[in-house]
């Protein structure tokens, strides 16, 4: 990711409120929903600096896994909503395993 200028940062300090303000009316539910986003999009990023950090171009990723260099392209993104096994698929083409965890 591209490093911000000082004046991009200095934009963003003046013109957000930090989290804890924004976050401090929502519900229990609304708090659950919000750290199951970030888990998700944890997870897909983990995915990719996977596959960044093992030289493979997203074709390549898609070539090893045996599918659509678009999948992998839409799962990266977060703009599709994969299933299980198409996350074992990309992870095992990396050599990796997926693990699932309940809290």
């Amino acid at each position: 990711m591209k490093k911000m200028s000082k004046k991009q940062q200095d934009y963003i300090k003046k013109n957000t409120i930090p989290w804890s303000e924004f976050s401090k009316d929502f519900t229990d539910e609304q708090n659950r929903m919000v750290e199951s986003e970030i888990a998700y999009y944890d997870a897909l990023q983990s995915l990719k600096k996977t596959r960044t950090e093992q030289g493979l171009t997203q074709a390549d990723l898609a070539k090893k896994a045996s599918m659509p260099r678009t999948t992998i392209t839409k799962v990266e993104s977060g703009s599709y909503n994969p299933t299980l096994q198409t996350l074992m698929n990309m992870a095992a083409a990396m050599g990796k395993r997926i693990k699932i965890t309940l809290l």
